[in-house]
């Protein structure tokens, strides 16, 4: 790979950058409440241009800290914050990356709504908040404008290389000026897009005023906002050679809408890669500027094709940066086996947020969001130990494989002829085949590092003790949970596992399936797909959930195109419907209005109502094992996320 053109130098506006890949602007909810960049946030930024990125972008660099863009927010509208990001740019330079802060004022997506007051925008409408955004007149635009040419000012002052424009997504400020979806002016800023992208350009002018000539200046665009209504490809044809021509020197090709379709920004499992790729491509043949694209490029190598077939000048990875910081320079030294793979889940770095912990996370790097706590090189352990891993799914892999790191002398014992643990069951559900990748790149780096694999090897606690390991961990996962309701005890109890792994083939018949989570979901289109393969179309099927929302703790770019898929085949989705008695092929329920009916007959009643911890060891072995730690599923119910996140904590306090 070291002689791909996406490793070579470009040049955007007056410099030149030392390779095609730039890094995407993500939020990760490490960001300062008092507008700096924290030191974890630099310590993130740092590792992936050690790393080889060529170009930072830095997410959400406001103009105006008075408009908080979901709380934490680094800020560049003031004299006093350009010493410390210079402090901050530095550093990138020192590790061979140029820093792009993606400078914005948030306005509509402001997150003043919840304290009473309307967010500015372009017009009028609800934002993704659910708060009405008040539309701003002609002085607020002058002083908008006025306060962009202000901060990149201050950014080039601060020594950054550039800076990053985003005018995509229907979003914020110059975004929603330059969509249809979100203008609904009548005044010259509004109508057509010309007049949509006044804003826009008036931005660009100002900041040229302000800042050196040549000075670089990337421009985020939705090549398409595929959306009913919104700018399609043929309209961004037409109006980006015109904004370009105000002085952009580089564009970024992104696409979709934030608010209507989120799916269509961060495509998840189950999407095709490069999905701007064709905009881009389009783009690129009116435009004299370098153009980027960026959506589900999953991996550098794809991302060189691209570059080399002409059809892009440059590549943005985002998610696969997450995953692992070295991505660029272990593509550049071919070793690919070693790169913590992206299996676009969204599972923990747009999904696995809540109240009590916010920052980001990744399913396959434990590290995210605490680089400086947990550096690259993990160090040794005080005393190598003799280390016993129960349960070879992702958390007992990462376990192992993160005690071998630390010099431990590592075995796993797994009761199934093969490793993965629920990640086999998951990734049979479509478009989730590339969850698999997380197990097989957990097993080579484990069998690089040593660790013995057993499989067919069930524990316990004579096994354990004859083996004789100073510390265990144990990871042996989760079991259906079955409800205590009426009628449970005198009929056949048949699980989405069961069906899942075989033991419970659906060949024909009507189906039911109880719970509404994410695994009765995806169990149901699993036996959708298993039914049309066996040549039938007519699959009749009810999906019945206690709770007022399916899968509610899903993200929304999983959620929304999977419950379209569910809804496109006809099944019955009944929500606020409680199971009152199991009755082997029908089930009596009580909706939210406390009306009662019998539903079926089924042919098959598959139990998909959550699971519990599996764990039958930990005390034993507590008497006999100087050190027990359990992890995962094995202690708490819950996502792969925090499954491998247990394991590598738990490999870090051996």
């Amino acid at each position: 790979m070291k002689n791909a053109k996406i490793f070579t130098p470009i040049q955007i506006g007056n410099r030149t950058f030392r390779n095609r890949i730039m890094m995407a602007p993500m939020t990760l909810s490490i960001e300062s409440m008092d507008g700096t960049v924290s030191e974890e946030l630099q310590k993130h930024y740092v590792e992936r241009a050690e790393g080889g990125v060529g170009i930072l972008e830095m997410d959400a660099v406001t103009v105006d800290l008075g408009y908080l863009y979901r709380g934490p927010t680094t800020c560049m509208d003031d004299d006093s914050y350009i010493a410390p990001f210079k402090e901050f740019t530095d550093k990138i330079h020192a590790a061979g990356g140029a820093l792009f802060p993606q400078i914005t004022h948030v306005g509509p997506e402001s997150i003043i709504g919840y304290f009473g007051q309307n967010p500015p925008g372009p017009s009028v409408y609800i934002n993704d908040n659910g708060h009405y955004t008040r539309e701003i007149d002609k002085d607020e635009i002058k002083l908008i404008i006025k306060q962009y040419g202000e901060a990149c000012k201050r950014a080039e002052q601060a020594g950054c290389d550039g800076i990053a424009l985003h005018c995509g997504h229907a979003y914020m400020m110059p975004g929603s000026f330059l969509s249809p979806l979100r203008n609904f002016r009548s005044d010259e800023y509004g109508g057509n897009i010309d007049n949509r992208s006044r804003f826009v350009c008036e931005v660009i002018d100002e900041i040229r005023r302000n800042v050196s000539p040549g000075f670089p200046i990337i421009m985020r665009v939705s090549g398409s906002e595929r959306y009913p209504g919104g700018n399609t490809l043929d309209d961004m044809l037409y109006i980006l050679p015109k904004i370009v021509a105000h002085g952009i020197d580089a564009l970024e090709i992104s696409g979709g809408t934030q608010y209507e379709a989120p799916w269509t920004i961060i495509p998840s499992h189950g999407e095709p890669r490069g999905v701007n790729v064709k905009e881009a491509t389009e783009i690129k043949k009116v435009v004299d500027v370098p153009v980027f694209v960026v959506g589900k490029i999953e991996s550098v190598v794809y991302g060189a094709e691209l570059v080399e077939r002409g059809l892009v000048d440059g590549i943005t990875l985002g998610r696969p940066l997450l995953a692992d910081p070295d991505i660029v320079n272990k593509t550049y030294e071919g070793r690919l086996e070693d790169i913590a793979p992206c299996a676009s889940c969204c599972g923990g770095c747009v999904g696995a947020r809540n109240a009590e912990d916010q920052v980001a996370k990744c399913n396959i790097n434990p590290r995210l969001g605490r680089e400086s706590r947990f550096g690259r090189d993990l160090g040794k352990a005080e005393k190598s130990k003799k280390v016993l891993v129960i349960g070879a799914g992702p958390g007992g892999l990462m376990a192992a494989k993160v005690a071998a790191e630390r010099g431990h002398k590592v075995t796993v014992w797994e009761k199934a002829h093969t490793c993965g643990g629920q990640v086999n069951m998951a990734a049979k559900a479509p478009g989730k085949q590339d969850d698999m990748k997380w197990i097989q790149y957990l097993l080579v780096q484990c069998r690089k590092l040593g660790v013995e694999l057993v499989n067919d090897k069930e524990a316990t606690v004579e096994a354990v003790k004859e083996f004789a390991p100073e510390a265990a961990i144990i990871a042996t996962g989760a079991v259906p949970f079955i409800p205590d309701i009426p009628g449970i005890t005198e009929h056949e109890i048949v699980t989405a596992q069961d069906f899942l792994t075989g033991k419970h083939p659906i060949v024909e018949g009507k189906v039911c399936i109880l719970g509404g989570g994410i695994v009765a979901l995806e169990t149901a289109e699993v036996v959708q797909q298993f039914h049309r393969y066996q040549g039938h179309d007519d699959l009749n099927m009810d999906i019945v959930e206690m709770l007022p929302t399916m899968a509610k703790d899903l993200a929304a770019n999983i959620r929304e195109p999977m419950m379209r898929r569910l809804k496109s085949h006809g099944f019955g989705m009944y929500t606020n419907t409680k199971v009152l008695e199991y009755r082997g092929n029908t089930i009596l329920v009580e909706k939210a209005d406390g009306t009662q009916l019998e539903m079926g007959p089924y042919d098959h009643i598959l139990f998909s109502m959550g699971t519990k911890p599996y764990n039958t060891l930990s005390e034993e072995l507590e008497k006999i094992v100087p050190e027990v730690k359990v992890i995962g599923d094995a202690h708490k119910a819950s996502l792969i996320v925090w499954a491998t996140r247990a394991g590598f904590d738990a490999a870090m306090e051996l």
